[in-house]
């Protein structure tokens, strides 16, 4: 049995659905964060109901990729959810996000990976990681990258703030439909490459 709580953000006049899903992002993280202290690893993997990514033949968009409005976090222990303590968490957020809690169990359920992609866009992020894995100065890691082209991604993001240094950020999502998995472990963002979580 799968046992899962449902955010969905509410849209208000000035206020983005957008804005409101970054907000309950940040938040989503940082409880699985401490989760995954607490239990030392991060058994809750997360769904976008509505994400939307669909390309032609020619590998062009059909229509505007969107993460959507939903988010659901998913767990094989409702115990884990509980830790969570997600009302209390998004207290300050509760005009703007309806919560659910259930479960499902149905022999044909659909599956699929959520997870992250991350795009080498930024030549200063890069730098400072140079400088920190090799100790080498500023101008060196500077001079390894005068060549760099930003790539750009056209998948579904979501807007987050960095924990470490405030830095927003773009957290871009790939789905990929997959077989139900036997194992059930997920990264600080609850995404998985190779765990897959119900898709309906």
């Amino acid at each position: 049995m799968y046992h899962y709580i449902e955010l969905s953000c509410l849209p208000d006049e000035g206020v983005p659905a957008a804005f409101i899903m970054g907000k309950v992002m940040d938040i989503v993280h940082l409880c699985l964060v401490n989760l995954q202290k607490e239990v030392g690893h991060n058994p809750v993997g997360l769904s976008f109901p509505e994400y939307r990514y669909d390309l032609d033949e020619s590998g062009k968009l059909k229509e505007k990729a969107k993460i959507g409005t939903k988010l659901r976090l998913f767990s094989l222990d409702n115990a884990h959810l509980e830790r969570l303590n997600l009302k209390a968490q998004l207290r300050r957020l509760e005009d703007y996000v309806h919560q659910r809690q259930s479960s499902i169990e149905r022999p044909n359920l659909n599956f699929a990976t959520f997870e992250r992609v991350q795009v080498r866009s930024s030549v200063e992020r890069l730098v400072r990681r140079r400088m920190k894995s090799t100790g080498v100065s500023e101008e060196v890691a500077q001079a390894a990258f005068k060549d760099f082209k930003p790539m750009l991604s056209d998948l579904p993001f979501v807007h987050l703030h960095s924990q470490s240094n405030e830095q927003a950020f773009r957290l871009f999502i790939r789905k990929q439909v997959a077989a139900k998995s036997e194992s059930w472990q997920f990264s600080s963002y609850g995404l998985s490459q190779s765990v897959a979580v119900p898709d309906f």
